[in-house]
């Protein structure tokens, strides 16, 4: 009975990992990709605006919970987000699409991770996403899964519970070692990629009403993108993602962390394969941690790749 309960935790946790994804940012890094920017823009001020058309003909009045709620039916994970939907399936949208038997995870092994190392998951085709050129940045669409709902999370819990910024990203950094892939039982990568997403989809949410000043000083005020004018919605400015996704996002810059060094060692081995090393701009991520500045010690590995601390490794990041 208790092998039977400890089985049916592990295969919970794998379900639930093998959610998440991975990306490779190092295969066919320098061969051409359109930009996808004003693609992903352009849908996502389109469904601003069918949102507030539909809050406004249904309501005499601005309510904040009802925006937030219409909203995320576009602006979500890959499960329930369209905008999300639209950039995975929408084969016009220029994607790079690298199977995990070529991608740079080709040596997993379910002792690297379960995610990436069984074959039944494997053959699932979920565990790479494809990537983007999303203005200056080269960075797996996994990436706007991370930033509208795990952004809308930190939101909440920053803002609307009010829990302050250390737990809320305390809780995301659990949630990534434990819930998202970074261990054994998902797929065996700590991503800070996407702690950075997570962190700047809560910006874009701060930003939507402009409630409160943009957490890294006011001079990073982006919002409102939408106001109450005359009890109805209106948007007063275009979102423009450019604004958030950065460098810190592509895991071949922020480099990732792994659960024991072996597995880091097969990745790196790959990563030489390839000619590179990661970083693979140490310019650029330099450049990210004077950006965030004192939020950098949450979101930007400096280290580069090696393995995660899975219980000390944050404690003294007051």
């Amino acid at each position: 009975m208790k092998m039977k309960l400890i089985f049916s935790a592990l295969l919970a946790l794998t379900n639930q990992s093998a959610q998440s994804s991975e990306t490779d940012g190092f295969t066919n890094r320098y061969k051409p990709l359109q930009d996808s920017s004003s693609i992903i823009n352009s849908r996502a001020n389109q469904y601003v605006q069918k949102s507030l058309g539909v809050l406004n003909g249904n309501s005499i009045e601005c309510v904040e919970k009802d925006l937030y709620k219409e909203l995320r039916l576009y602006f979500a994970n890959h499960m329930n987000g369209q905008l999300v939907k639209d950039i995975l399936n929408n084969n016009e949208l220029p994607k790079r699409k690298i199977t995990l038997d070529k991608s740079v995870y080709r040596d997993w092994t379910p002792w690297d991770g379960l995610g990436m190392g069984l074959t039944f998951i494997q053959r699932s085709g979920i565990t790479i996403s494809p990537i983007i050129h999303f203005g200056n940045e080269i960075i797996g669409a996994d990436k706007f899964e991370h930033f509208f709902g795990q952004g809308f999370a930190y939101f909440t819990e920053n803002y609307l519970k009010e829990k302050g910024l250390v737990k809320t990203v305390k809780t995301g950094i659990f949630k990534e070692k434990i819930f998202l892939g970074g261990n054994k039982i998902g797929n065996g990568v700590f991503s800070y990629g996407d702690l950075s997403a997570n962190f700047n989809g809560m910006r874009f949410w701060n930003h939507i009403l402009q409630q409160n000043d943009d957490v890294l000083g006011a001079e990073h005020n982006l919002g409102p993108y939408i106001s109450c004018e005359n009890n109805k919605w209106v948007q007063v400015k275009e979102i423009d993602f450019r604004d958030y996704m950065d460098s810190s996002m592509d895991e071949s810059i922020n480099c990732s962390k792994f659960p024991a060094k072996r597995t880091a060692d097969r990745f790196t081995n790959q990563v030489q394969r390839l000619g590179m090393t990661c970083p693979v701009d140490p310019k650029k991520l330099d450049e990210m941690v004077v950006k965030y500045g004192t939020v950098s010690k949450w979101i930007i590995n400096k280290d580069g790749t090696g393995v995660i601390n899975y219980f000390g490794e944050f404690k003294n990041k007051n």
